[in-house]
């Protein structure tokens, strides 16, 4: 058990997880079990400080990994301190390490996350060469469980809503919750913020600038769809709880930033907007 108590990913994940009872979050739990969508992030890989999140909910309020919008939910994530040894992959397991501490080890469960490494590794498919500390605390964890735990990949940073809303947890706790410094890093072109730079307007690819993603009938048609959303999100009470506070930052500082013609959205930022109308049905 010293491998345990040494690692820095397993004392994060102990630290938020011990406050935590699933059950009282989600009552409504059955006999269908609990679907978790995890996610890790490094700010400098390896060598940073890292963070990782989990999002739980009752299996009985999805379908095929989708689920609807007003459904309980259970966020957690941490912050895994600057180490020579901090890595994504570190923070992807200590994500899954997360949610097999919270879900009940007689129900199904099933993990959706956006690392293949993690996946590969937990099904069997990879043998557990690196990390056989954080992989030793994963057998054990899943040794209590009724089965073995179900793993689903998902593509990262296409606009899914729940792998959005992972990534966007794990960045917090990898900035310690400093909301500030977590979006100058998603701002900025760091590989690991996972955000390519700005798109261009396609008239720019052929002056030797760089392929470009949107048009500028395309940024136009986000700035319209932010307003909608704004709006939408501004007739609704804040204490009704219907809108997250993150949607609604992201929202007003998207309608900030749409007020300038030469702003152009990021590809992170368009896929959360379009994630948005959907969730919102805003059209």
């Amino acid at each position: 058990m010293s491998t345990q108590i040494e690692s820095l990913e397993w004392q994060s994940v102990l630290q938020t997880v011990v406050k935590t009872d699933l059950r009282t979050v989600l009552p409504q739990i059955g006999s269908a079990g609990v679907i978790a969508y995890t996610d890790g992030a490094c700010l400098k890989n390896p060598g940073g400080p890292a963070g990782w999140s989990c999002l739980l909910w009752s299996a009985t309020d999805a379908v095929k990994g989708i689920v609807r919008a007003d459904a309980p939910c259970c966020e957690q994530y941490g912050h895994i301190p600057k180490s020579k040894t901090t890595t994504n992959n570190r923070a992807e397991i200590a994500a899954v390490l997360a949610v097999l501490s919270l879900a009940p080890p007689a129900l199904p469960l099933t993990i959706y996350s956006d690392s293949e490494y993690t996946i590969k590794v937990a099904s069997g498919i990879y043998q557990m060469k690196a990390n056989p500390d954080l992989w030793e605390i994963y057998r054990t964890l899943s040794g209590y469980r009724k089965q073995a735990p179900k793993f689903e990949w998902v593509r990262g940073h296409a606009g899914q809503l729940h792998n959005e809303r992972a990534d966007e947890l794990a960045g917090l706790g990898a900035w310690n919750n400093d909301r500030a410094a977590y979006e100058r890093w998603q701002a900025s072109d760091t590989p690991e913020a996972h955000n390519p730079a700005p798109a261009r307007p396609r008239n720019q690819a052929s002056q030797g600038q760089g392929a470009g993603v949107a048009s500028a009938e395309e940024v136009q048609g986000m700035r319209q769809s932010v307003q909608r959303l704004k709006t939408y999100m501004d007739s609704i009470a804040v204490e009704s709880g219907r809108i997250s506070e993150p949607e609604r930052k992201f929202i007003n500082d998207m309608a900030r930033r749409f007020q300038k013609n030469s702003f152009v959205p990021s590809d992170k930022q368009s896929n959360w907007i379009k994630g948005l109308i959907q969730k919102y049905k805003v059209v």
